[in-house]
């Protein structure tokens, strides 16, 4: 398998570990020292977005990665995609869409993302939970 062709699958193994919880694969990909812009502009960690995955108890339903393009220098690579989904919640549920860059640098023989950046691009309200209490 050629770099690119492992750095992609990484890639993938890190959007399918969300809706897992799988922090321990997140664990394996996120650099230590990993450093994250979240869609909400807030500069998190890589034990806050572990965190974050584990206490989480629903994912986008149904939620789509794709436009996923790979630039390679030699031992850094920047990978940039879209997520897109429905989120629902007790206000309502909402389509989204969100880009994210990813920064994986070669470290010890093994890719590992060491920056992510996120930026939301849409949130809208699909329908309301009118629900009479």
């Amino acid at each position: 398998m050629n770099e690119e062709n492992r750095l992609l699958k990484l890639d993938n193994e890190w959007n399918e570990a969300y809706p897992r919880h799988d922090v321990s694969a997140l664990d394996h990909i996120i650099a230590d020292d990993w450093v994250c812009i979240d869609g909400a502009g807030l500069v998190i960690t890589k034990g806050q977005l572990l965190e974050r995955v584990e206490s989480s108890t629903t994912f986008y339903d149904p939620y789509k990665f794709d436009e996923i393009t790979l630039r390679m220098f030699k031992d850094a690579a920047i990978v940039t995609g879209r997520l897109s989904g429905t989120r629902r919640g007790n206000d309502g549920t909402f389509y989204f869409e969100q880009r994210y860059t990813r920064v994986y640098v070669m470290r010890n023989d093994r890719w590992q993302s060491v920056a992510t950046q996120v930026t939301a691009v849409k949130e809208e309200r699909v329908s309301r939970n009118d629900a009479k209490t």
